[in-house]
């Protein structure tokens, strides 16, 4: 391909792009403000889900939502519950021994021995009052609630 093609093709993918941002701009509803992520997944929730909450307007969900024989799967939720908007988030868990993270989403993740600390990213940081985001990760181990639990720095 020569270069001059391929400038042209890179000219014509970014028009479209910019193309597409500038109508799905135009046309979004002015007052929509807070991110919402969900991730879909085909299965039961399990009985497990603990609501944990924190002082300062903020409070965090724990669920397990599937179990297998060497694991799980479990989502945390972060809800702003006061009455001014929340930038940024972090969630500290002390999971229970044994239990070995091996992949998150929705959130930086951090694991280092049966703490997991869970960041607001770029995307999904700033949550207004009654505003929610759902991240979660799966584990090998045995499902359980957490040891402990805090929502930017306080205790849930």
């Amino acid at each position: 391909m020569t270069r001059e093609r391929v400038l042209v093709v890179t000219a014509s993918v970014a028009t479209v792009i910019a193309g597409t941002m500038t109508v799905m701009y135009l046309t979004r509803d002015p007052g929509t403000r807070v991110v919402t992520v969900e991730r879909t997944q085909l299965v039961t929730p399990s009985a497990s889900a603990a609501p944990v909450r924190s002082g300062g307007g903020v409070k965090a969900g724990y669920a397990v939502r599937s179990k297998w024989k060497d694991g799980f799967n479990a989502e945390v939720t972060v809800t702003n519950i006061g009455s001014q908007p929340l930038q940024g988030w972090t969630v500290q868990l002390q999971l229970p021994p044994g239990v070995d993270l091996t992949s998150t989403w929705g959130a930086a993740a951090e694991h280092k021995a049966n703490k997991v600390t869970l960041r607001s990213q770029s995307w999904n940081t700033y949550l207004e009052p009654g505003g929610s985001i759902r991240m979660g990760f799966e584990a090998k181990g045995k499902a359980a609630d957490p040891v402990s639990c805090t929502v930017n720095g306080s205790p849930c």
